[in-house]
């Protein structure tokens, strides 16, 4: 899914509500959201937190801009009906 399709899918919703993640389907969680990160601001901060000042390879099909919602908190169990209703 690409950021303008998420933010399409998130417009049609209340801006107040929560953001939650649901994940593991055959085993389903509620979870909350961390934050959100790019694969580039994980590379930089791996970088200054070592010696290597080399450039790190990106594996074959991950680009420097692809974004991460990042996993919080387990809330509660969630639901297995969440992936067949869900609006893509």
């Amino acid at each position: 899914m690409k950021v303008s399709e998420l933010i399409e899918l998130l417009e049609e919703q209340d801006p107040d509500a929560e953001v939650l993640v649901m994940s593991q389907p055959n085993w389903p969680f509620e979870l909350g959201l961390a934050g959100v990160t790019t694969r580039e601001e994980m590379l930089r901060a791996d970088r200054e937190d070592g010696d290597d000042d080399e450039e790190p390879r990106l594996e074959r099909g991950t680009a420097k801009n692809d974004v991460f919602l990042v996993e919080g908190e387990q809330l509660r169990y969630g639901s297995k009906t969440a992936w067949s209703v869900a609006t893509r």
